[in-house]
């Protein structure tokens, strides 16, 4: 059987000031590896998007475009208010695609 009379009164107070300590420390940790997630993957992301926005806003006729699937195609023509692009991708192919998955600009 355990015995623990050697837990006085002295020690379980200074365990219960140490407990206080750790739990002060992880309380000042969070909000420090908040802001570091902030600046490390918010922001870079909210950066990427909005490049991301402009160029497609930029977007004309005759330009070589990559859609999020991978497929290449030239800008035929855009419909409902540019929500909607049409890409040639091969002679007499045509393919609709929303504006949304235009993923970048070929050069």
């Amino acid at each position: 059987m355990l015995n623990f009379n050697f837990l006085t009164p002295e020690i379980l107070i200074l365990a219960q000031e140490e407990g206080a300590k750790s739990s002060l420390q992880s309380l000042i940790i969070i909000p420090i590896m908040l802001v570091a997630m902030y600046f490390l993957v918010i922001l870079p992301n909210k950066k990427e998007e909005k490049k991301r926005k402009e160029m497609i806003t930029n977007l004309q006729k005759g330009d070589n475009v990559v859609t999020n699937s991978g497929l290449h195609g030239k800008i035929v023509e855009f419909k409902d208010n540019n929500e909607t692009v049409v890409l040639s991708v091969a002679a007499n192919t045509n393919v609709t695609f929303e504006t949304s998955a235009i993923l970048k600009k070929k050069a």
